[in-house]
């Protein structure tokens, strides 16, 4: 196998450097935060820092929920910086039509150096300002290889919205998945023949209908961007989880659906098995129609390429690429198990340094997701971006149907990247 910048853990040789392409991105916490309904979101930053969610604001047509409290230096060395903050809320509240149901509170890494209180704020505005709740949330890239980076901090913030009920209906909650789910896909159906109802902040119209989260007798944790949030959950709502990364190994579903009949006390395993034969099918004529091309694989695509890379090379299609920048813990079983089935597999790293020679410019691969498709002037791309919207046998089956559609046409790799609103 062809290893490229991957030595030492892998990330270790390109700690000091990074190169980031137009391909990279995706769900930033701009995004993310506004999945919740009738929330606003104030940063209170430095004019530099304000720039990048302010692009972000825009791209994803939400500037209308986004405003600033951009500080200086003389601010931070007053001594008034909290006070600063809670006069803001007053005069954002003034110039609204309508109060939000939530206010998330974003702060910089300049924050983490000063101490602010943030608690004492809340409490504060919260006095002046029952109807509204009030949440502090960061946006400190510094704490990315942390254990607490933003993205699951927000979580975090989000769902701690949620009040305990004593009350429990036939509902499902799906954490960490930033789409809808289709309605035809296994793991609606499946919970729908049973009785129950999946729900996800993103299907939510009103923040009353968010709040109904609450009253769900399980949460699928389909990312582990959300997984701290769910065992924050369970401690404080009385919520029980379970693992869904979602994945495309049917033995892995298989596995999913065995626990989620335990969790549930009923069986969701039998019924699944027309959906996986379907996916199956979906992979078996994918293979016949690109033959030996070469496929790609975009760790930000999906969110576990070794998987993925995995499962097609033991269906017989060729794996030629996995782009990514790290061997997560979950994927590191799937990592070793690719290095022996698929030895031909080039190894790379997307942000190394010396990616901006762009060394695979040129070479012929089917490109699961933009940033392979960047790296290599593909034009055969598939457009998905973090898993979105696949989830189990049915995520299969769409994921092959792109594939294959990505086959016989050319993509515009540039009108793809655009779209995908690629503001971190």
């Amino acid at each position: 196998m062809e290893n490229c910048s991957l030595s030492k853990g892998r990330a270790g040789e390109c700690s000091t450097m990074h190169y980031v392409s137009a391909a990279h991105g995706g769900w930033g916490i701009v995004r993310i935060a506004a999945l919740v309904p009738e929330s606003y979101l104030l940063f209170v930053c430095p004019f530099a820092c304000g720039r990048h969610t302010a692009l972000g604001g825009k791209e994803c047509g939400i500037k209308d929920r986004v405003s600033y409290l951009f500080i200086t230096e003389a601010d931070i060395v007053s001594g008034e910086f909290e006070q600063m903050i809670i006069d803001s809320v007053g005069e954002l509240f003034e110039a609204l039509k309508k109060k939000p149901r939530v206010l998330f509170i974003f702060t910089s890494c300049l924050d983490d150096l000063l101490g602010t209180d943030h608690d004492a704020i809340n409490a504060e505005l919260s006095g002046m300002y029952p109807e509204v709740l009030f949440r502090h949330c960061k946006m400190n890239p510094i704490s990315l290889d942390s254990s607490l980076p933003p993205g699951i901090t927000l979580n975090m913030n989000i769902y701690s919205l949620l009040e305990k009920t004593e009350k429990k209906e036939k509902i499902v909650n799906i954490l960490g998945c930033n789409v809808t789910l289709p309605e035809t896909g296994d793991l609606k159906g499946l919970l729908r023949e049973k009785g129950y109802r999946l729900c996800n902040v993103s299907d939510c119209k009103s923040f009353d209908e968010f709040s109904h989260m609450s009253d769900a007798c399980l949460n699928i944790v389909a990312g582990p961007i959300a997984l701290k949030a769910a065992q924050e959950m369970e401690e404080r709502l009385d919520i029980p989880y379970i693992k869904g990364f979602v994945t495309y190994d049917p033995e892995e579903i298989d596995s999913f659906y065995r626990e989620l009949s335990e969790a549930l006390g009923v069986d969701f395993e039998t019924p699944s098995f027309s959906y996986r034969e379907k996916a199956l099918d979906a992979v078996k004529k994918l293979r016949e129609q690109i033959g030996e091309y070469p496929v790609a694989i975009d760790y930000q695509a999906v969110l576990k390429p070794y998987s993925l890379g995995c499962m097609l090379a033991e269906n017989g299609i060729r794996v030629g690429m996995i782009a990514s920048d790290t061997v997560a813990g979950h994927e590191r079983e799937n990592y070793e198990k690719l290095l022996k089935i698929s030895p031909q597999t080039l190894m790379t790293n997307p942000v190394r340094y010396d990616a901006v020679v762009f060394p695979y410019e040129g070479r012929q691969y089917l490109c699961i997701g933009f940033d392979c498709g960047y790296m290599t002037g593909s034009g055969k791309v598939v457009n998905l971006m973090q898993d979105e919207g696949f989830f189990g046998y049915d995520g299969i089956c769409r994921l092959m149907e792109m594939i294959g559609e990505a086959y016989v046409r050319d993509a515009d790799v540039k009108t793809m990247i655009k779209e995908a609103k690629l503001i971190i």
